[in-house]
């Protein structure tokens, strides 16, 4: 179930969190050769843990909560389209995250976005949005706008392609820069410790946020956290240099089972099926491994939701809408045969969940493939 992890994970963590402070520290510069790190500005330590130069000064602007929720508000509209969270929360809600049937999908975006937080780099205007009362000479304040500034250095160097990239794109690439953030702020706060050895009440309200959101949303929330994916990714490549800091800024993911440890090179595109005259198309996306994981985590185990999601190779689903109302698609191909079959006796399970619901939910196999369908009438799902 959710939050469970085994003591073998953990252990990793921590090898690569301590491991990160030696990796992300930059060089020692030679005796009189100017400031020392410590009287460095949060820019030009930022460029130099980076290898990058901002190509202009960063914009940051101190604005109201309703200001920044606007500015939010805005790039949402921009990554998912006009009522496109809408569609997907519904989507999601038919898949088997229940728990959108009661929470705005929107609006968690926006409290993830936030909540517990002190800044937030607008990618589309390119300026850093700082809390009003934002002060830099505050230790807390101080370690964040260092990540802050990390984020904006990255935008500069490798652009966002807002509204783009596909849902597992998209999560794999943030949570990527999220986790780099993130690091540079846990090597500050060790290395200030003095003023961080109890948690403060802004982490202490962004750890409250993730705990109350769908599970959908607190997945994304706990990707660039100290034992998420994304960072325990991150991490684990500086610390074995497979990959350099740069290569990775400049390659990111281009799915989570990358994060999770999988190779994208064994995705495979899936195919829907034709949509029949009458039936309007709603949305088509994907899943993405790591929502996969949380769904089976929720509904089985962690141990066995880690298993299949570094056996799925590729799912997309599409919700669409007829006389008899909306009806959802979804198929997922495997690894393997048996891979396929365990994970449709999963999903089959969610018609336990009806209770006296007048929806139609079926799931099958063939081969490496799931099919997964939560229709509105009987004559819709057997087409």
């Amino acid at each position: 179930m959710r939050g469970a992890r085994s003591l073998v994970s953990l252990l990793i963590t921590a090898v690569a969190v301590g491991s990160l402070l030696v990796l992300f520290k930059p060089e020692q510069r030679p005796q009189g050769s100017g400031q020392s790190d410590k009287n460095q500005s949060p820019e030009a330590y930022v460029e130099e843990t980076l290898g990058l130069r901002f190509k202009s000064a960063p914009v940051m602007i101190r604005v109201s909560k309703d200001v920044w929720l606007e500015r939010v508000e805005e790039h949402l509209s921009a990554q998912f389209g006009p009522g496109g969270l809408a569609r997907r929360s519904r989507a999601l809600e038919l898949i088997g995250f229940h728990e959108f049937s009661g929470h705005s999908l929107r609006e968690g975006f926006s409290a993830l976005h936030s909540i517990g937080l002190r800044g937030w780099l607008d990618s589309i205007e390119g300026a850093l949005l700082l809390a009003a009362d934002f002060d830099e000479t505050q230790p807390e304040d101080r370690v964040l706008l260092h990540g802050l500034l990390a984020e904006a250095l990255i935008e500069q160097a490798s652009p966002t392609a807002i509204g783009q990239l596909s849902d597992d794109e998209w999560i794999a690439e943030s949570a990527l820069r999220a986790s780099i953030s993130e690091s540079i702020n846990a090597k500050l706060r060790e290395e200030e410790r003095e003023s961080f050895l109890l948690p403060t009440p802004l982490l202490t309200e962004r750890e409250s946020l993730l705990a109350g959101l769908p599970i959908y949303l607190a997945g994304l929330g706990e990707l660039p956290q100290e034992r998420g994916a994304a960072r325990i990714f991150f991490e684990t490549r500086l610390r074995t240099r497979s990959r350099t800091l740069l290569d990775l800024i400049e390659n990111p993911p281009r799915s989570t089972l990358e994060l999770l440890g999988g190779d994208s090179s064994s995705i495979t595109p899936v195919i829907l099926p034709s949509l029949a005259p009458d039936h309007a198309n709603q949305l088509e996306e994907s899943l993405g491994a790591f929502q996969v994981q949380t769904l089976i985590e929720w509904m089985e185990s962690y141990e066995q939701a880690q298993a299949l999601a570094l056996l799925w190779r590729g799912d997309r689903y599409r919700l669409f809408a007829n006389s008899s109302g909306d009806h959802l698609i979804w198929l997922c191909r495997w690894e393997t045969n048996t891979a396929a079959e365990r994970a449709s006796e999963i999903f089959a399970k969610l018609k336990d969940g009806l209770g006296r619901s007048t929806r139609f939910i079926s799931s099958s196999v063939d081969g490496n493939t799931t099919t997964f369908t939560n229709c509105a009438d009987l004559q819709t799902q057997d087409l």
